[in-house]
């Protein structure tokens, strides 16, 4: 995949829909099973990404409402929003330790400061970081490596 299709597949929200499983399945078919048996219709199967099908993710129960609000104000990532950052991009700890939805904040702000192909190539870190680092007071999450 190229990088202007790599960019395309990053959500309005910054989070990017390569990485996930509903996606993945064309590379890794053993993932097929684990989507069908949490609800995926086989038809939904693989996802092109949220811009390609207009918001209508499939984890979802109909349209995100992130992509909508960006596609009704006319953005391509929530940062570009006069009235960013909104509670839709709020933190929560419900299920924190296997989504990544706590990035979206992090991710915003590295897209609006060094743009979304800087961002794509510091994703893998930045996941790696919120979910294996460990927090040290007034560093952030540390890697094993950084400890």
């Amino acid at each position: 995949m190229n990088e202007s299709e790599r960019i395309e597949l990053i959500a309005p929200c910054a989070i990017w829909c390569g990485g996930c499983s509903l996606f993945l399945v064309k590379e890794k078919p053993e993932l097929k099973a684990m989507l069908l048996q949490h609800g995926v219709k086989e038809e939904d199967i693989p996802c092109p990404g949220c811009r390609a099908v207009d918001g209508m993710c499939k984890h979802l129960d109909g349209q995100c409402e992130q992509f909508l609000c960006a596609k009704e104000k006319g953005i391509k990532y929530c940062h570009e929003c006069d009235v960013f950052p909104c509670n839709r991009l709020h933190p929560a700890a419900d299920r924190s330790t296997s989504l990544p939805h706590n990035l979206k904040m992090f991710a915003q702000c590295y897209i609006a400061r060094f743009g979304a192909e800087a961002y794509l190539a510091k994703l893998p870190e930045m996941r790696r970081r919120y979910f294996t680092g460990k927090i040290s007071y007034g560093k952030g999450p540390l890697l094993p490596e950084e400890e």
